[in-house]
């Protein structure tokens, strides 16, 4: 038995299959009814473009010379506008950072050292407090607050007069550095909760 594919075309040429011709038929078709369709596409694109140049045409013999230089300015100061939209979003506003860390230092703690990353919402802060129970009190007034995501204790020693020494990183949220358009509130126990401007 030959299986080379002139025997399988004879043998489709004798048998005269009605499926091959509905195929034949339905493949020329659609290539016929493919290329009428790029035709008609392509000429309504080409009479959309001629009314879109014959508009900006019109366009341009409106208004005066005085509006027209007007007009001009208002696009240059839209594109300057769109120019500084993504310096503005990505803008990291500090002064957040100070304001959340007034709001929530009680009044017997002191900060001798503060330090932040570049990147990182990190603050590394040494200070010391009245007391250990002060201390323990400051750390869970941090821990109560929304902004925080992680509190590190470094350490924390008992220094001259029952005064204790600490060093720890605050972990912040990144949402701080954002531009908060009401100022947030942060209730504290036993410090004024005025919100943060």
């Amino acid at each position: 038995m030959d299986f080379s594919i002139f025997s399988i075309i004879g043998k489709l040429k004798e048998n005269k299959l009605w499926w091959v011709d509905v195929v034949f038929y339905f493949v020329i078709s659609s290539l016929i009814a493919t290329i009428l369709c790029y035709l008609i596409f392509n000429a309504k694109i080409y009479f959309q473009k001629i009314k879109i140049e014959d508009f900006k045409i019109s366009l341009a013999t409106v208004g005066t010379d005085e509006q027209k230089v007007m007009e001009k300015q208002v696009f240059d100061y839209q594109k300057k506008i769109n120019d500084y939209t993504p310096l503005i979003q990505n803008h990291r506003i500090i002064s957040n950072v100070l304001a959340y860390l007034e709001k929530n230092t009680l009044p017997n703690v002191w900060f001798s050292r503060f330090s932040m990353g570049g990147k990182d919402a990190d603050i590394i802060l040494s200070g010391e407090t009245e007391s250990a129970e002060t201390f323990s009190r400051q750390i869970s007034v941090f821990e109560a607050s929304k902004y925080l995501s992680k509190i590190t204790v470094l350490g924390s020693t008992l220094g001259d007069k029952n005064r204790s020494d600490f060093n720890l990183i605050l972990s912040l949220d990144p949402r701080i550095f954002t531009f908060i358009k009401k100022p947030i509130s942060i209730p504290t126990p036993g410090v004024d909760s005025e919100p943060i401007k």
